[in-house]
Parts: C-alpha cells; sequence; structure tokens
C-alpha cells in the first residue's frame, strides 16, 4: 500500500471530527509551495528554498550524514528543545506556508514533513518521520524563530485538508494586530479517532499555547459518537487581549434496532465549554472556567 493510499484513508477516518473557527476570517490563504524556487514575497529574492536550508543546513564538503537542524521542541511535551538528525521528505511535492501577524509585525508559518533521528536516538534502527511547524521572519532578511516537531501521527494531507480545504481557514484574531494558529494532532484506529487542537500564537518570537481541546469519536454497533470544536474570542475589559472560547459538541447516534444493543442507547447531543483568559502577571493564558473536565471523563468510557 503505498504512503498516499495510507493518507487518504486517515483523511476519510477524520471526517468523524469536525474541526471550525468561528467565525470564518478574512485572513491570507494557506499557499502549497509546489516550487520552493518561487520567492518568498513578490519582488523578494529570497526563495522557499532558502527557508528551507535554515531549517534543514546544506552538510558541508566531504560530509555524508545529513547535519542536525536548530534546536526542535515537542508540541506534546514529550521532549524538550533538542536538535534532529533530519531532512526534508521528498515524497512531498512542496511544503505548506501560512502568513500570520502578531504585535503588528508580519510572520510565516512553514509546515514540512522531515525524516531522520533526534540527537539522542542515532543509534537507532531506521528513520522516524516528523511533521515540524517552523517560524520565520521575513523582512529585512529571513530569520529562523522557532521549530516544533507536531509529532508522528499527523500527516500533511490531514493538515493541507484543514488549512487550506476547510470553508474555514486556521487563523484566529485575538487584536486588529495579532493572530492565532490552530494546529492539530491526530491518531487513529478502525473504529475511534483522536485529535488535539492547539491554538498557537507568536510571543517573544517564538510559538507559545494557548490552550488546547481534545475532540474524540467512536464508531461501534451499538454506540457512535462524534465531536464538534468550535472557537471565538470575547471582550476582556481591561485585558490587553481577549478571553478565548472553545465549545466541544458531542453528538450521539441512536443505537439501532438490534438484540445485540439492549439496552438501547438514546441519541443525544451535548456541549462542553472552556474559557480561556489573558494572565498580565504570568503573561500567558490560563483556563478560568468551563466544564471540560466533564467532557474528558465521558471519553474515557470508550478509550
Amino acid at each position: 500500500m503505498s504512503i498516499f493510499t495510507i493518507l487518504r484513508a486517515a483523511a476519510l477516518l477524520a471526517l468523524w471530527l469536525l474541526l471550525l473557527a468561528a467565525p470564518a476570517l478574512a485572513a491570507p490563504p494557506v499557499l502549497e509551495i509546489k516550487d520552493l524556487k518561487q520567492p518568498v514575497a513578490s519582488g523578494s529574492s529570497f526563495t522557499y528554498a532558502d527557508l528551507l536550508r535554515l531549517v534543514f543546513p546544506e552538510p558541508a564538503a566531504g560530509q555524508k550524514e545529513a547535519p542536525e537542524t536548530p534546536p526542535v521542541w515537542s508540541l506534546s511535551g514529550s521532549f524538550k528543545k533538542q536538535p534532529l538528525t533530519a531532512r526534508q521528505d521528498q515524497n512531498y511535492a512542496g511544503v505548506l506556508a501560512l502568513p500570520l501577524k502578531a504585535q503588528g509585525r508580519p510572520f510565516l508559518l512553514l509546515l514540512v514533513h522531515a525524516t531522520g533521528e533526534r540527537a539522542e536516538e542515532e543509534g537507532a534502527a531506521g528513520e522516524q518521520p516528523y511533521n515540524l511547524l517552523a517560524l520565520f521572519q521575513t523582512t529585512p532578511a529571513p530569520k529562523l524563530l522557532d521549530l516544533v516537531d507536531l509529532g508522528q501521527g499527523t500527516n500533511m494531507e490531514m493538515i493541507e485538508g484543514f488549512w487550506g480545504k476547510n470553508p474555514d481557514n486556521p487563523l484566529l484574531d485575538l487584536t486588529p494586530g495579532t493572530q492565532a494558529c490552530m494546529i492539530f494532532q491526530e491518531h487513529f484506529n478502525s473504529s475511534q479517532s483522536y485529535l488535539q487542537i492547539h491554538l498557537l500564537w507568536v510571543r517573544n518570537q517564538r510559538l507559545e499555547e494557548i490552550l488546547s481541546v481534545s475532540p474524540f469519536g467512536s464508531k461501534s454497533l451499538c454506540e457512535t459518537f462524534r465531536s464538534k470544536a468550535v472557537f471565538w474570542t470575547e471582550a476582556d475589559q481591561g485585558r490587553e487581549f481577549p478571553k478565548v472560547a472553545a465549545k466541544v459538541t458531542v453528538k450521539m447516534e441512536p443505537s439501532p434496532k438490534s438484540e445485540d444493543c439492549q439496552p438501547r442507547q438514546r441519541g443525544f447531543t451535548k456541549s462542553y465549554l472552556g474559557t480561556w483568559q489573558w494572565d498580565p502577571a504570568q503573561q500567558k493564558y490560563r483556563q478560568s472556567s468551563g466544564n471540560l473536565d466533564q467532557l474528558y471523563n465521558f471519553y474515557d468510557k470508550y478509550y
């Protein structure tokens, strides 16, 4: 089975979960960069290939192995900053680019698939896949600011579908000059889909997490449900940044009329809410209210 067949199957499985940003925002579109020699911006002398060379340095003369990347941190928290011995995966025609802004300044996110090993795992057999999210400043000259590993389970086609083919784009306006970006990690089996949706923004020239939620879906003979996540902002008087709210709605389908499904599960729809508030003393967002813990307790029965 080819990698593309596997990715298409993954994309179909992910349809169990609906991801929506509310309201839809007028923001720059996600760009699929198939020609890495094209300039980063009109009139610029820097290309996307130049940006990737900042992530994947070229080997020196006589060097056989790929050099290490700049330090990478894990979005899942599985490891702290460390370099990878990695290279761009040439199985993909290009990378995904997403412009965003913070404190009125323009930045650029690149999403690229890589293969390689972490520095401390150089003796491990085989190579591992990595999905890297790179943050750049592009003016006055390109500079790599941050590099994040999204995890091995999330594939490019899934994120391309979420970023580029969804009628709602992945950006959320916090202020007129600052945006947050939605990114997700996923894994699944034959009957269950797990997502971790992260809302990231640029602070102090690096990516930081505002919040994360975990929609989950399950399909079985007698109990089938899916989850939908919606995000929005609310004014927070006296604070620099607004509140950010997340609602996860679970829709349970009624059990079929079958002797195997006794007692039958009644269908229902129930929503759970979380709110995050800017903490000026800690200079970060903290969850201030909500009942998402009840939702995760409900999910525990199906894991």
